[in-house]
């Protein structure tokens, strides 16, 4: 089981090392290729559209057929992905590799957490599922800082030319794992059954919304702090050195987040979460200063960590208490994402076309609150066991 853990948290770092290389590349992108807020915001968020797509076939594909293929086959397509990136030089040919990445990653991050949702049910389950968070802030902490520098010093395709080569190695590791044990129960009802067995279980719902906060406020974020930062006069490398700044402060959060889901008691902690980064986004609001954002860009590291780490742990005990196939909660999980992360950064971008970075960050702000307030009433309900 150790190596089934290990090999997934390394292709998962890959592929998180890449989303968050286009961070601090998108200003010169947009310079380069002469795109404006929204196709830039379209380049980014065209990940999010292809994840949604294939997220729930995959998830369910992955209860009835077995998760280790698909993933094998996810990081085929992401490796392809990274050269095309690699080698883009216009807006199209840019934007049709960061789809095709985002079909490799929804097929990745759904089949792979299926993979690692075998592991037996309890705390171990939540800190192999939590533990995909603290893989991914790790990357985010490597991710910009190298990739901005790579940017500046030896071309715009190199970071994710880099990345092919680590996610083919990390592809190799996953296929040549065992098949896992199945994970789909004897009956498979169908996809509306499915849906609606969780429709009402509380810990499904605030695993989704969490999922949908994490892409637009992050999808708002990404987009037009890096931009603001480029327009104050930041290079692509000061600018990846800030976030992979917050990305460290992230890692050591989804440490004790992890422990808390582990626990039982993440609710609450969710809904804390969800209020403070409301709060921490009227640090733009305010100033769009660069010492302000910058303080900004580290501060949230806690909220994001927080928000971050919980849907997959929670979606668990969802499952479990639903009688839900683990690979179909993960898949809806990861539409929920790839819808929200898929319009965050095209409607941010349209927003702060109309009144600047102000108006970008309302529908993030105003996602946080809801979230927020959703969790903080559920939590009123009468408490049940969980699993």
């Amino acid at each position: 089981m150790a190596a089934r853990v290990a090999s997934i948290y390394i292709l998962l770092f890959a592929t998180e090392f890449a989303w968050l290389a286009m961070v601090p590349l998108a200003p010169r992108f947009a310079e380069e290729l002469d795109l404006s807020p929204v196709q830039t915001g379209a380049v980014l968020g065209a990940a999010g559209f292809a994840m949604l797509a294939v997220a729930l076939p995959v998830g369910m594909l992955a209860d009835r057929l077995g998760a280790r293929r698909l993933t094998v086959a996810g990081g085929v397509l992401l490796v392809a992905s990274h050269v095309w990136l690699g080698l883009s030089d216009g807006y199209w040919s840019l934007l049709g590799a960061r789809t095709l990445f985002g079909v490799g990653m929804g097929i990745v991050w759904t089949a792979g957490l299926a993979v690692l949702s075998t592991v037996p049910v309890g705390r171990h389950r939540s800190f192999a599922l939590g533990g995909t968070i603290t893989t991914a802030g790790a990357a985010s902490v490597t991710g910009p800082v190298i990739a901005g520098y790579l940017g500046d010093e030896v071309g715009l395709g190199a970071p994710f030319l880099g990345v092919a080569a680590l996610t083919a190695v990390a592809t190799l590791a996953v296929a040549l794992l065992r098949d896992e044990p199945a994970a789909a129960p004897a009956e498979q009802p169908r996809l509306r059954a499915l849906l609606a067995r969780g429709a009402y279980e509380r810990y499904v719902l605030a695993a989704l919304l969490l999922m949908f906060v994490l892409g637009i406020v992050n999808g708002s974020v990404n987009l037009l702090v890096p931009l603001e930062l480029r327009a104050n006069g930041l290079t692509s490398g000061e600018i990846g050195l800030a976030f992979s700044a917050s990305s460290a402060v992230f890692v050591a959060a989804t440490v004790a987040v992890t422990r808390a889901a582990g626990n039982g008691r993440g609710l609450g902690l969710a809904g804390v979460a969800a209020g403070a980064y409301a709060m921490l986004l009227g640090v733009p609001l305010v100033t769009t200063a660069t010492a302000a954002l910058l303080v900004f860009v580290v501060i949230r590291g806690p909220a994001w960590a927080t928000v971050s780490t919980l849907p997959y742990p929670l979606g668990a005990i969802g499952a479990d208490r639903a009688g839900l196939g683990y690979g179909t909660v993960v898949g809806v999980l990861n539409v929920a994402w790839g819808a929200s992360n898929a319009v965050g950064p095209v409607l941010a971008g349209a927003l702060a076309d109309i009144g600047g970075i102000r108006l970008g960050l309302v529908p993030a702000i105003g996602a946080c609150v809801l979230c927020s307030f959703w969790l903080a009433t559920s939590l009123r309900r009468p408490r049940e066991a969980v699993a």
